[in-house]
């Protein structure tokens, strides 16, 4: 019996740590909670992202970021989700269901969307392309819940933003210089 509770113990501790969670990693899905929030993904002009046809590399792509709060937020290890092309649904990403792994049912976590176009670098961190939802929460379901329970229903729609230029910072520097010194 002594040998028995510190094998319960470890065996409950092993079953938190090893413990998944899903999401329905999609912005194509009818949300039930707000049905007309925006949830489109924009260019820097404001239309929706189109992705490239499926033939061809990737263009525009959306990966997903969770933890448990807004400071652990790390990458899914699933590839980016591409854009659809053209007519097909501006705006949306092609995803799918996601394993949170570390996260069991029950557990509220924090979510967040971060796209980019693939042309301009080929991680988020490199690309000058670029724009990140804000961060979101989200409960992971019971196992067995109706399939909407899986929803990411406080996603909001963003834009893409272009960084700044090293040398469009340069002229705007040197600029700067050159009205300092005519003022003397």
């Amino acid at each position: 019996m002594k040998k028995l509770i510190p094998f319960l113990v470890l065996l409950a501790g092993a079953t938190v740590a090893m413990a998944q969670g899903t999401v329905n990693f999609a912005n194509s899905v009818a949300f039930t909670v707000d049905p007309a929030r925006d949830r489109l993904v924009r260019d820097v002009g404001g239309a929706p992202l189109v992705g490239s046809d499926l033939a061809q590399p990737a263009t525009f792509v959306a990966q997903l970021y969770y933890g448990a709060d807004a400071g652990s937020l790390a990458a899914h290890t699933a590839a980016p989700a591409r854009f659809r092309p053209g007519t097909t649904g501006p705006g949306i990403w092609l995803g799918g269901n996601r394993t949170l792994t570390g996260f069991a049912p029950g557990q509220t976590l924090t979510l967040q969307i971060r796209a980019w176009d693939m042309r301009t670098g080929a991680t988020y961190d490199v690309a000058s392309l670029r724009g990140t939802s804000t961060t979101f929460t989200y409960q992971v379901p019971a196992v067995g819940s109706p399939p909407a329970s899986y929803f990411m229903e406080n996603f909001s729609g963003f834009s893409l933003i272009p960084e700044p230029s090293v040398i469009g910072l340069g002229l705007i520097g040197v600029g700067a210089l050159f009205m300092l010194r005519r003022r003397k």
